[in-house]
């Protein structure tokens, strides 16, 4: 099977990763930081370990201040709905994903937050410095897009954000270990992400950074492991923020791909993963009736003869993954002019080949016949 779908889940993983599951299932098999007994220390001081790695991998000065969540739709709507406040106008790019955009559509339906959609298309600042009113208070920003790979410049909106005193959330969803990444050099107030991307971890596990507690909401309520007699979450991080039981296996298998990450070295990863859309983007270019949207670690396509469904269905039958439709992300498709019916996504990984690729354009052609 040749699989092109890691803007979704990655799919192949290092052996680490599974290696890291069993020994969350056999070695550290308590509830992290709920008892005292050998197993909930083991799981805690497991989970301590990722915060750390991963802190590291980001550029996070506090590690106790990454917040573990389900996924990165979890995260996004933590980082968005503690820090809004009543009468706050907000700023999205035209590139978010629905993990942004449904969040503060509902925002604005109750009446609470109003918006507007800036343009990445050209200058992003440009864009941006039209739209700002005394009462803007917070910016989203889609660091990397999932449909095309177009990439933000979210460092100089980082520090416009910072003149202005915006409250800045980048969703790193697409760039997280596809790239070097860095909160601080990007200025980013929150940086959110899953797990089962580009980090190599599996479902079930994604993480918010907030630079700051000062002035966030309660998001969940629940048991804490900590504080158990107050009637509210605890006020010191992470515990205010991660109610419930922690997903060990998933975080540390998490743990596992960061630290694979850190050894291969995002540079090596985004040099390959740049060598193999190269190789790919000249084949399709090639093509009759191809169009192509974007590069990167992440490419769209559409094609005169057919609908995207019917060519992903087609290279389904020759045991290659893909995407297609409008992946949970109309306002990119509308900024591409691809809204109707969407495109086929073809996503990297660090483990895809120049071989697959060669397979999957020469599959691709069969289709088209």
């Amino acid at each position: 099977m040749i699989y092109l779908d890691n803007a979704a889940t990655t799919w192949k993983k290092p052996p680490g990763v599974y290696a890291a599951i069993r020994k969350a299932l056999h070695a550290c098999g308590g509830n992290p930081g709920r008892s005292s007994h050998a197993l909930s220390l083991a799981a805690a001081e497991a989970i301590d370990h990722v915060r750390c790695s991963l802190a590291a991998l980001i550029g996070a000065s506090e590690p106790g201040h990454i917040i573990f969540c389900q996924n990165a739709t979890e995260a996004l709507n933590l980082a968005i709905l503690t820090r809004v406040q009543r009468g706050d106008h907000i700023l999205i790019s035209d590139r978010e994903h629905n993990a942004v955009y449904r969040p503060v559509c509902r925002l604005a339906r109750e009446g609470i937050a109003d918006f507007d959609v800036f343009s990445t298309k050209g200058d992003a600042i440009a864009a941006i410095k039209p739209l700002l009113r005394e009462n803007t208070r917070m910016l989203i920003c889609n660091h990397v897009s999932n449909v095309d790979g177009a990439v933000a410049p979210v460092s100089r909106i980082g520090r416009l954000c910072r003149e202005r005193g915006i409250y800045f959330i980048v969703d790193a969803s697409q760039s997280l270990g596809h790239m070097p990444l860095s909160c601080q050099e990007i200025g980013a107030d929150a940086l959110c992400g899953p797990g089962h991307k580009g980090l190599f971890g599996i479902q079930g596990c994604g993480f918010a950074y907030l630079k700051s507690a000062k002035g966030l909401r309660e998001f969940l309520s629940g048991g804490s492991g900590s504080a158990s007699r107050l009637p509210e979450m605890p006020p010191t991080m992470p515990e205010r923020m991660e109610a419930g039981t922690l997903p060990t296996p998933a975080i540390m298998a998490l743990g596992a791909g960061v630290d694979f990450l850190r050894r291969i070295t995002p540079e090596a990863i985004a040099a390959h993963e740049k060598t193999l859309s190269l190789r790919l983007s000249e084949r399709l270019s090639a093509l009759p009736g191809v169009q192509l949207y974007g590069g990167g670690g992440v490419l769209s396509f559409t094609l005169a003869s057919h609908t995207p469904d019917a060519i992903t269905d087609l290279l389904d039958r020759h045991h290659i993954c893909v995407r297609g439709g409008l992946h949970c992300a109309p306002l990119a498709h509308t900024a591409l002019g691809t809204a109707e019916g969407g495109t086929v996504r073809v996503s990297l990984s660090y483990f895809n080949t120049a071989r697959e690729i060669d397979r999957f354009v020469s599959c691709l052609k069969q289709c088209l016949r």
